[in-house]
């Protein structure tokens, strides 16, 4: 130090190449030489315990021959930073590291799982401070030396705290042989609750799965002891593995069993188990955290979130901080690998990245000028596969982003690049496995970039690649396979391979290839089937062009049905075959009815009863239809066979089934009339369709079929029909093939097919009907057919009434049926008929009170126009005493306007009108005109006689007791009038004289 002379400072400068360099010191005052040498040395030994390496004495590293080869992890002896981590364990430099380096030190070695130390560490057990002992047993284990098993057993029964046992548990595990781990799961099988040993024992892994899942608690074993358990049990027995792994995926990350998934994920990140390790991690990026809250209430209290987690009996679990922790805690386990140069990197990345599932994934969106897309809050996906991209993020790097529409990107964007080339299998199982698009565009960009990997794939597994339902991968198998054989023109295997693909260019560019060479691809029968078979309308349709070009070569088109049978023998096993073949079917049904059709003829028959079996519906009904090409008779068709496909499940097949049987000889199929009559009732259409052309066929030639057939359709006329459009059917048989027979020209089965409830009956009588005469029926049935829902059975009613209006005047009373019509049509025909056609004279009292007492409004209306226009004063009073006991408001109004013409002056026929009168005045709220008018009259009346006065006031005094306020004041004015003009009647009321009261203030 300039000025002091023998005095030294120790100062360090860290940092990145290219930013800015952080400054420290060791000597905050200057010291002498020796202690100046001993804290630089301390220095270089915390550095090199931290994976620094000076570059002065670190060997030049080679480059690699190819991008297959990378660096091994430092695990020998030569490697500085291993070095340099073995030398902290000496004594000299074990002393002058504080507890905080040692720790550091050890957990560095097992992080690079250096075995020479194992004899070293074991010797410091219970040597430091408990996690002394933590990160010694996590070293021990992870190192794999099973020397240290015993000493692992010591401290997980001796260890000073739960979380050293666990661990020292867990490093055990790790080391113990296969003989220990059978023993050990044994154990713990046995203090199982009877309820899961049993289901144990069953190997029932659905019943111990719904079990697990269950709300029930089990006596003496908690459900997170149980789930730690089972971890350990899985080391040995795979059935306990499986399920581990499904009640890992399916439970809930709630409190009571959180801190056993979170053990469980330590011990797979200590023991680089990737599958477990990987699922947990990535249920920490899709699930969501139950709080974000740093106080909680519970207990009646509000606490601390940190403190309520941290209790054993914690009523929380996996908050905002915890899941941010162990999100990023997943991702520093891989940065650490990687740069270590660990092909553990890209296992371990290899387990994360298979749990991840699009259905997991989130909704594009854009907000703030971010643009975000279905993966951007996936934090490892982003921290793996987005390193090198345009994305951003936000601090903590739970999000990412771009600041612009997001746009496809063809460059490489993963970290640690040079990891991936050295294992490009890895990328190849990727693309396999794994049901993220996201994964599949990283592994295809990455596996691209390893030309001479991808040129030693074999075809099997580019036909895989070319078939998976992620375009990038199926893109990159399609770029591979063209490599192959351009420029040129691609053999016919290749051809294959492109056809079945589900990339839309591939099998663009093999469609067209085979348009510039159509003659030459029509040689390979294998190719044709393929095509035809084509899981795309598109190439199907290319296949039919090609069939018909395959058919003019010689024996093509034998070999191509043969091929077409193979492929119907195995179509079941192809991806989601129930929805995929039936189209396929109806193709290949054009083909060998078409281009096919005489190689189809000569197809083993043999073969075709073999796919009547088959297990799909779609093959079964081609295997009918080819049948039915087929020059063999159908007699040749077992029995058994043929009633196995009319009873089968799929209603197509029954149709195809029934066509079929069609094919019998027609004597054969005469004698089976109610079979016939089964299928042309049955519910499905197709099965209708199939037994047509039998009753077309038939119907001509037996005059007993025709009958019986006729009457098991009329039968099934008059029931509810069972499927859609069965009584259009029906109808169109009978009207059909069976028009001219003698039992549809009876007039009584047309009257019940009109009249029934079905509407497959109505439908039958109205086609049946313009075939008779008016004449054939009497005027009631025309009335019943002008109610008829049907609009042209009441078309042909309205044409009968006007043929013969004489015998409509002859038969009022049946005639005026007509009215009870629901239908607005029959009831204005009506009215306008007999206003036209009738006079007086056809009127009587009785048909008018009818109308005028109809139900229908229209119908009561229009008797009140025939009494008004056919009736004087004289005539009506017969009929106001009937017309006035109608409850109906509008009669009652009628009635009203004739009661000064009908019963003026005359009481016995006012007090016959009584009933009426009561009525009308008793209505509360409505009828007011009426009632004013009935008031009105009344009161007019009383002014005439003495005995009519009488009547007029025992009407309001009734009404005086029990009318409302409103109406109260009119009758008592009336009775007044009344007692004044005829004092000789008994008063109806009594008028007391109010006495006077003074007001306040006055003089009395």
């Amino acid at each position: 130090m300039a000025g002091s002379p023998g005095r030294y400072l120790v100062n360090l400068r860290q940092g990145r190449t290219g930013e800015e360099w952080r400054e420290s010191t060791r000597t905050p005052q200057p010291v002498d030489w020796q202690a100046a040498e001993t804290l630089f040395e301390l220095a270089l030994i915390e550095r090199a315990a931290q994976g620094f390496v000076d570059p002065a004495t670190a060997p030049e590293p080679a480059l690699p021959q190819n991008a297959a080869s990378v660096p091994a992890p430092a695990q020998t002896p030569s490697d500085p930073a291993a070095v340099a981590l073995l030398q902290q364990l000496q004594a000299g430099n074990w002393k002058k590291l504080d507890q905080h380096h040692r720790n550091r030190v050890i957990w560095r070695i097992g992080e690079r799982r250096l075995r020479g130390a194992v004899p070293a560490m074991v010797d410091l057990i219970a040597r430091g401070d408990v996690m002394q002992d933590y990160c010694l047993a996590w070293a021990i284990g992870r190192c794999g030396d099973a020397g240290a098993a015993v000493a692992m057993q010591e401290l997980h029964a001796r260890g000073r705290s739960d979380a050293v046992r666990r661990i020292a548990l867990q490093a055990w595990l790790m080391l113990a042989d296969g003989a220990a781990l059978q023993a050990h799961a044994a154990r713990l099988l046995a203090d199982w609750p009877a309820v899961l040993r049993n289901a144990w024992d069953q190997q029932d892994e659905e019943k111990l799965l719904s079990i697990a899942a269950g709300d029930d608690e089990w006596q003496g074993l908690s459900k997170s002891d149980w789930l730690e358990q089972l971890h350990q049990v899985a080391l040995s027995q795979p059935m306990a593995r499986r399920l581990l792994r499904t009640h890992l995926k399916r439970m809930r990350l709630r409190a009571g069993t959180f801190r056993a998934v979170r053990h469980i994920y330590k011990a797979a990140e200590m023991a680089g188990d990737a599958e477990l390790w990987g699922l947990i991690q990535q249920r920490f990026d899709t699930d969501t955290h139950t709080s974000s809250s740093q106080w909680i209430y519970v207990r009646r209290a509000y606490v601390k979130y940190a403190e309520e987690a941290s209790r054993p009996d914690s009523k929380v679990a996996y908050g905002l901080r915890t899941r941010d922790y162990l999100r990023r805690r997943g991702w520093r386990t891989l940065r650490r690998l990687a740069e270590d140069g660990d092909a553990a990197y890209v296992r371990m990345a290899l387990g994360v990245l298979a749990a991840m599932d699009d259905s997991d994934a989130g909704q594009a969106s854009a907000r703030g000028g971010r643009f975000y897309d279905s993966y951007s809050y996936w934090m490892v996906f982003n921290r793996m596969l987005r390193a090198r991209g345009h994305w951003l993020s936000n601090r903590p790097g739970t999000s990412w982003y771009q600041p612009h529409p997001i746009q496809p990107d063809d460059r490489r964007q993963e970290a640690f690049p040079e990891l991936w080339d050295a294992q490009p299998q890895a990328l190849l199982s990727l693309m396999q496995q794994s049901r993220c698009a996201g994964v599949h565009e990283f592994a295809a960009r990455a596996l691209a970039d390893n030309k001479a990997f991808c040129a030693a794939l074999e075809p099997d597994v580019i036909r895989e690649l070319l078939r998976s339902p992620y375009l990038s991968t199926a893109r990159f198998a399609f770029q591979v396979a063209r490599q192959r054989f351009e420029p040129g023109i691609p053999p016919t295997e290749w051809l294959l391979l492109l056809i079945q693909c589900t990339l839309p260019e591939a099998t663009q560019y093999a469609l067209d290839c085979i348009v510039r060479d159509p003659l030459n691809y029509a040689a390979d029968p294998l190719l044709v089937a393929t095509i035809a078979c084509a899981p795309l309308e598109a190439v199907r349709r290319q296949g039919r062009m090609l069939c018909q070009v395959a058919a003019t070569l010689p024996g093509q088109a034998p070999a191509i049905v043969m091929q077409l049978l193979d492929w119907l023998d195995n179509c079941a096993d192809i991806d989601d075959a129930r929805n995929a073949v039936p189209p396929i079917g109806a193709d290949l049904h054009w083909l060998i009815e078409n281009p096919l059709r005489d190689a189809a003829a000569g197809a083993p028959y043999e073969r075709l009863l073999q796919l009547l079996g088959h297990a799909l519906a779609a093959v079964r009904l081609l295997a009918c239809q080819w049948l039915i090409l087929h020059p063999a008779p159908t007699g040749m068709l077992p029995g058994s066979r043929l009633a196995m496909l009319l009873k089968d499940e799929d209603a197509e097949v029954r149709g195809a089934a029934v066509r079929l049987f069609g094919t019998l000889p027609d004597q054969v199929l005469c004698a089976q009339s109610e079979l016939i009559i089964a299928f042309a009732t049955s519910a499905e259409a197709s099965v209708r369709r199939g037994v047509d052309p039998v009753i077309q066929r038939l119907s001509v030639a037996d005059a007993g079929f025709r009958q019986a057939l006729l009457a098991g359709l009329l039968d099934a006329l008059f029931r509810s029909e069972t499927g859609e459009g069965m009584h259009a059917d029906l109808v169109a048989w009978v009207t059909g093939p069976l028009k001219d027979e003698e039992q549809l020209a009876d007039t009584a089965l047309l009257a019940r097919l009109l009249a029934a409830r079905s509407k497959g009956a109505q439908l039958l009588g109205a086609r049946l009907l313009p075939g008779f005469r008016p004449e054939q029926f009497d005027v009631a049935a025309w009335a019943a057919f002008g109610r008829n829902p049907t609009a042209s059975v009441r078309q042909w009613a309205f044409q009968a009434y006007r043929s013969a209006p004489q015998r409509v005047r002859s038969q009022m009373e049946a005639a005026l049926r007509i009215f009870d019509s629901r239908f607005d049509d029959s009831r204005e025909f009506a009215s306008a008929f007999f206003t036209e056609a009738c006079t007086r004279d056809d009127w009587t009292p009785l048909l008018l009170v009818n109308l005028c007492d109809h139900q229908d409004p229209a119908a009561q209306r229009f008797g009140r126009a025939m009494i008004t226009r056919h009736f004087d004063v004289g005539d009506v009073t017969e009929l106001l005493d009937k017309l006035s006991q109608h409850p109906s408001a509008n009669m009652q109004l009628f009635v009203s306007s004739w009661l000064e013409s009908a019963c003026a002056g005359d009481v016995h026929k006012l007090q016959r009108m009584e009933p009426y009168f009561l009525s009308v005045l008793s209505q509360v709220n409505r009828g007011r005109v009426v009632k004013s008018r009935v008031q009105a009259f009344l009161r007019a009346q009383a002014e005439l006689s003495e005995e009519i006065a009488a009547f007029v006031a025992r009407v309001f005094a009734r009404q005086v007791l029990t009318v409302a306020i409103a109406d109260k004041a009119q009758y008592i004015e009336g009775l007044r009038t009344i007692q004044q003009r005829y004092p000789g009647l008994p008063a109806a009321i009594t008028i007391h004289t109010p006495a006077a009261i003074a007001g306040r203030g006055s003089k009395t």
